[in-house]
């Protein structure tokens, strides 16, 4: 944990000082809807994990780079995923982020859109940005991961709004929809960084199929977490994919098994806090919260057995992103 302490406390420190110089003071609230999001000038506000970035930096490093390398493709990534954060949260209603009041909930729908905006942008910017190590073949072929995984996380996010009242839904378009919204951008970034090191092609190609699994697993694990986890540790609204009827993954699979849960899914009205608990009582009788729990651990652990077959596992970075990787996947309630 001490080295990926230390990346990530460097790497803060350049995203953080990367993302505030292209905000002119004279913007009025833009710089300050900026940090309250971030969290930058709120101790009481969760951090986010910086999984992309880590992930990007790590799988360079790894692969023979330095880390300080990287560093603004990496904060190009963070800043492109806290864009879809922003605009999520608006879209399904999200009150919270990050230990505090989602940033549309305190500046209103329009201004959080608008910042939004702005760090899709942004992120491009930052991306287009090459450090003189990196050869421009090497950086062309992150550039074209970067745009890829862009396109392709809004694709999914297409997918998730118009699921939202489709009734045919299966399990097998949810999955494809998550890999699309959630694992794209993990995978992306794990390309990026082999890309950037210049590895062969077979090899980028394996980096980002053992990212889309990671990314797999990390939202069917934070599906879990959606019904069952804690606010105060994951630092967002708990139970909102129930009241708000989302397609998750322990819901999918219940309206499929559970008539009960599927009768109280389809009334209409506001899910009260008895309704709620009823809920996840049929959640849990057919074992939806350990079917759910199993298929993030199957993505992870199939994941985790591939990459220490392409990374020197002699090499420090490829064993702290070993130990991120299980950290990631540590049962929480």
């Amino acid at each position: 944990m001490d080295l990926i302490s230390k990346i990530r406390t460097e790497f803060e420190s350049c995203f953080k000082a990367s993302v505030l110089q292209h905000i002119p003071e004279n913007i009025v609230g833009l710089k300050s809807m900026v940090e309250y999001h971030f969290g930058w000038n709120n101790p009481v506000s969760v951090p986010g994990k910086r999984l992309r970035p880590l992930f990007l930096i790590l799988t360079y490093s790894a692969l023979g780079g330095k880390p300080e390398e990287v560093f603004l493709p990496a904060a190009a990534m963070e800043t492109l995923h806290n864009f879809t954060l922003i605009h999520d949260d608006i879209q399904d209603k999200g009150l919270t982020r990050h230990g505090q009041t989602a940033l549309w909930c305190k500046v209103g729908m329009p201004l959080a859109i608008n910042v939004g905006d702005y760090l899709s942008n942004l992120s491009h910017r930052l991306m287009a940005t090459r450090h003189h190590s990196i050869q421009d073949k090497n950086w062309e072929m992150a550039i074209n991961a970067f745009q890829n995984a862009t396109l392709e996380v809004i694709q999914g996010q297409q997918l998730d709004i118009s699921y939202e009242n489709y009734n045919g839904l299966s399990v097998e378009d949810y999955l494809e929809m998550i890999r699309l919204k959630t694992s794209r951008l993990i995978a992306g970034s794990m390309r990026i960084g082999a890309s950037l090191k210049g590895v062969e092609v077979e090899v980028i190609d394996q980096l980002d199929n053992i990212g889309e699994k990671l990314g797999l697993g990390f939202q069917i694990q934070d599906d879990y977490l959606g019904v069952w986890g804690k606010t105060d540790k994951t630092g967002k609204s708990v139970s909102t994919d129930l009241t708000t009827r989302k397609k998750a993954y322990p819901a999918m699979i219940s309206l499929e098994k559970s008539p009960e849960f599927a009768k109280l899914w389809d009334k209409d009205g506001a899910i009260s806090e008895d309704k709620l608990a009823l809920m996840k009582r049929h959640l849990e009788e057919i074992g939806a919260d350990q079917q759910t729990q199993a298929l993030a651990r199957n993505y992870y652990e199939n994941a985790k057995s591939e990459l220490i077959k392409i990374l020197p596992t002699t090499n420090q970075y490829t064993n702290a992103f070993l130990e991120l990787i299980d950290l990631m996947f540590e049962p929480s309630r």
